[in-house]
Order: structure tokens, then sequence, then C-alpha cells
């Protein structure tokens, strides 16, 4: 069955917008991790405060390696696509 709709369906693909990149990621986690960061530091003794932000400094820090891994991963990649190419030459 054809879309009802195409307009719209057309006009919600165009709203998504284009995917980020690796650096605006690793930028927001980086300031999401200061963030929380700054929170544990004026939790004054608060427990449940103190523990939300370990945890969201345990998340953040977790993705932020994640994201390096994969910025080295793809900086090597690129290297030996590289390299490939110089010898196909």
């Amino acid at each position: 069955m054809a879309n009802p709709s195409p307009y719209q369906a057309r006009q919600a693909k165009r709203r998504r917008g284009k995917p980020g990149n690796l650096a605006a990621v690793l930028r927001i986690v980086w300031a999401a991790l200061l963030e929380a960061d700054g929170v544990l530091q004026r939790a004054d003794g608060d427990a449940e405060v103190i523990l939300k932000a370990v945890h969201a400094i345990s998340q953040c820090a977790g993705q932020y390696a994640k994201l390096l891994e994969v910025g080295e991963w793809e900086s090597r990649l690129a290297q030996v696509e590289a390299e490939l190419q110089k010898g196909r030459r």
C-alpha cells in the first residue's frame, strides 16, 4: 500500500537532519563529563546527588573511551587504505 501522505513523509525525512560526526560527539560527551564532575564537586554530602553524578561520570567516561577507540580505528584504517592505494599505482 502506498504511503497515504508522502508529503509528510518527505518533510519528516528532511527534518531528521544530517548525521553527526565523531568529533562533535566527542565534544558533547566531554562537556557532559565536565558538567557531571562539577555537580559532584558541588554535591555537599548529598548522597543521592553524589551517586547520580558518579553514575553519570562512569557512563560518560566509558562512552568517551569507546569513541576515542573508534576514532583511532578510523585513522588507522585510513592509513592502511592510503598505503593500499599507493601499492596499486
